[in-house]
């Protein structure tokens, strides 16, 4: 016990409350005297209509621990700082009675006990022999303030770091103090902070140091106490293993991949412990490291509780944006944006993008950058902002006719807007695959009046592409799809061609979907990582190549009276053109392929199933899916009406059978390239047709060959070029232009189930 301490006393007529302050004395000092204590002045106690309560503490009058000030109202408080000399950390001891009456006329008795806690070290079991040189206290906390009515802290904070040098020689015998009884630390009591750590640096008796970095964080000091801590050989003598494997460069596409982490300590007895681990990265060669990611990483596991066993973690890597040479790409990225995020360019709107829809169809051309819409209509139901009722039923009589046409619930269309029909209740919007990385985002359903879907191109990734989008209801069931193509091509330039029989068609100058060639450059890009285990450190480096990929021209495939698109080639031959799935990865595996069955069965499973080819030869062909009055086989150029399965854009649609006679002498079939109506090239590999019969302009079709229904593998590309009609040859084939560079034939036909391509036809023909 100190020689004096300090001490408070309150007076009251009323209970006890957190209002009183010190009004008796404030911290006068008592002294030691003989037995007990002794106030430098006298105080009598006030009376019997009196209360008192009394509050002590020692040290009295140090820096470090500071008593609140007489003016406080309630219990008096202690603030504690813990100097950083264990010298100067001393015992502090505190007091208080209960409430006494004033006239008690006795001495009052005082029990003093601990307020901090006590850190000490010991020899543990199989310490060896040899010298304690230090002990440090790493990441505690070192402020805090005590109440001495509670008995308890608050305000415990400010992490320092407390060391000492000992210099301790030991023989190693279990429980030997290492340290003094004025080496002891006396700590604000506390649970430990994160970072809190125990470093011991000892050197044995063949002179080798050794050091231990405990991790004590969560560890609890209790007021009060004292904390023992037992130094021993095996705590001491760990061997860390600390591996990190480097993963394989990353492709532009983005990818994942694994790295394993090994972090381990063994000691001299064999006990092996899990060493804990984090990560934190670097893109700036290792200058500096931060716990945040690049955007471009989009999954790293950053810590582990490590083990002795490999563990595997994935490291995931966004497909890369790359730069391309393409001037239509720059057009693009020029071009004023359209609508707003909270008023969207509705492209059912051709006036002006407004609210009101005018006319819809099943792909929709994007040719700037902007917020757009579409309404939830099926392909073409609404023209001139009217319905349009001959889109999903026919006047035509026969058999294999069609009507009304089916959704995919199998059962009869009845409104042009999907919500109107029966059991078809859209509640999300979804990617079904994109041929350029993030060409459209933020794909949302809104269920405002008769719904629609609202998406983003974004000015920093716009380019020529191509994308489905499915409207689905809870259970994930795709009710309807639409194809947005975005392009810098002026399609409403249409090409007059003349066919054989002097009819005139307004072909649009490229095929549906078209794409230009070029070329993309992916800049490197990489981050370093740096593990750390304790004082161990790994440092991997997570880098994705460079590349350069080239593309030629290119288009999307179409099945015989289906509405949606199937993904493009490169361009250059039978590979296809990577494409992107809803959540980012890219692939480039050919479309899955499927047995629809045949009649309305194929139909809705087709609805059903945008991405997926049918793979069986169909052999109950309606014969009016493109043309919805279509009764005949027989090629013609009956008017073509277009239907909700049309796969054109607004004001365009399938061409019928003899749009494409024109471009050979008979209008039937020429396998003598000098007799072909056209000009072959063969650098851009395709037939600049001639238009009409003076031969002062031309079309050009590309050899882009086609998409086998059995496997959805390409063949033939810049070997072979098709594109459909709308009318069929059979109950199983289409008719088709086909073309190869001495082989053109109008008229021919194939399975319905053959990936062609499609030019489309104004949908109003000059005659």
């Amino acid at each position: 016990m100190y020689d004096s301490f300090g001490v408070s006393a309150y007076s009251y007529t009323d209970s006890w409350s957190e209002s009183k302050t010190p009004n008796y004395f404030y911290n006068a000092t008592a002294s030691k005297s003989g037995s007990g204590y002794k106030l430098s002045s006298t105080y009598y106690w006030p009376g019997a209509s009196y209360k008192m309560k009394f509050f002590a503490y020692a040290p009295k009058d140090n820096r470090n621990y500071v008593l609140s000030a007489s003016t406080q109202a309630g219990s008096p408080t202690i603030s504690v700082t813990i100097p950083s000399n264990v010298d100067d950390q001393k015992d502090l001891l505190v007091a208080k009675t209960d409430e006494l009456d004033g006239n008690t006329n006795t001495v009052v008795p005082l029990t003093f006990s601990h307020a901090l806690t006590a850190i000490r070290f010991v020899c543990g079991d199989d310490m060896q022999g040899g010298t304690v040189k230090s002990v440090s206290l790493k990441n505690v906390y070192s402020k805090g303030t005590y109440n001495m009515e509670t008995e308890s802290w608050s305000s415990v904070n400010t992490p320092a770091t407390f060391s000492q040098t000992l210099n301790k020689s030991t023989a190693g015998t279990a429980n030997d103090p290492l340290v003094t009884e004025n080496q002891i630390f006396m700590m604000v009591p506390q649970t430990l902070p994160d970072g809190a750590q125990l470093e011991v640096v000892f050197t044995d008796n063949a002179n080798t140091d050794h050091t231990l970095s405990a991790d004590i964080r969560g560890q609890a000091w209790p007021i009060g106490k004292t904390v023992t801590y037992k130094i021993s050989n095996s705590s001491i003598n760990w061997t860390y293993t600390f591996t990190v494997s480097q993963p394989t460069d990353f492709i532009y596409t983005g990818s994942t991949q694994q790295y394993n982490v090994t972090s381990y300590r063994q000691n001299t007895k064999g006990v092996k412990e899990a060493v804990r681990w984090t990560a934190q990265y670097s893109t700036d060669n290792g200058i500096s490291w931060t716990d945040t990611r690049p955007d471009w990483l989009t999954a790293f596991t950053a810590s582990g509780a490590g083990g002795e066993t490999a563990q595997s973690y994935n490291a995931t890597v966004g497909p890369q944006i790359g730069i391309d040479n393409s001037s239509h790409t720059t057009a693009l990225q020029n071009t004023p944006a359209k609508g707003r995020v909270d008023a969207p360019y509705n492209l059912a709107n051709q006036t002006d993008g407004g609210t009101e829809d005018q006319n819809t169809a099943n792909c929709y051309v994007i040719s700037a950058p902007g917020y757009y819409s579409f309404p939830l209509v099926y392909g073409n139901a609404i023209k001139n902002s009217t319905v349009n009722y001959s889109a999903y039923t026919s006047t035509a009589s026969g058999v294999n006719i069609l009507n009304p046409f089916i959704n995919h619930t199998g059962t009869g269309i009845t409104a042009p807007y999907i919500s109107k029909n029966a059991n078809c209740t859209p509640t999300k919007a979804e990617l079904v695959w994109q041929d350029a990385p993030n060409l459209v985002t933020d794909i949302k359903y809104n269920g405002t009046g008769n719904g629609n879907v609202s998406f983003t191109v974004d000015s920093k990734t716009i380019r020529q592409g191509n994308a489905v989008i499915a409207i689905k209801d809870t259970s994930g069931t795709v009710l309807w799809s639409w194809h947005i193509w975005v392009t810098d091509e002026d399609i409403s330039k249409t090409i007059e061609v003349i066919n054989y029989y002097d009819k005139k068609y307004k072909l649009m100058p490229v095929n549906l979907g078209c794409c230009n060639g070029f070329v993309t450059t992916y800049a490197e890009r990489s981050c370093k990582v740096k593990f750390t285990a304790g004082k161990q450190t790994q440092t991997i480096t997570i880098r994705q190549a460079s590349n350069s990929i080239t593309t030629g021209a290119n288009n999307p495939y179409y099945q015989w009276g289906r509405k949606d698109p199937f993904l493009p080639s490169n361009g250059l031959g039978n590979f296809n053109k990577t494409w992107y799935d809803k959540d980012g990865s890219s692939s480039t595996s050919n479309p899955a392929t499927e047995n629809f069955s045949n009649g309305t069965t194929r139909i809705k499973n087709c609805i059903l199933n945008p991405n997926v080819m049918q793979n069986q030869k169909e052999i109950n062909l309606y014969l009016n899916l493109w043309s919805a009055n279509n009764n005949v086989y027989s090629g013609n150029d009956n008017p073509v009406i277009k239907t909700i399965y049309d796969p054109c854009p607004v004001g365009f649609q399938l061409p019928d059978s003899y749009a494409f006679t024109g471009f050979v002498p008979d209008g039937y079939l020429s396998n003598i390239q000098s007799e072909i109506n056209g000009i072959w090239d063969n650098i851009l590999k395709g037939w600049h047709f001639y238009a009409n019969s003076t031969r002062n302009k031309t079309i050009f079709f590309p050899l882009l060959g086609y998409r086998k229904d059995s496997d959805g593998a390409l063949d033939l590309v810049s070997i072979y070029g098709s594109c459909w009609s709308a009318i069929p040859y059979d109950r199983s084939c289409g008719r088709y232009l086909s073309y190869y560079s001495s082989n053109v034939y109008p008229l021919n036909y194939y399975d319905s189930t053959l990936g062609g391509g499609v030019r489309p036809s104004q949908e109003y023909r000059a005659y």
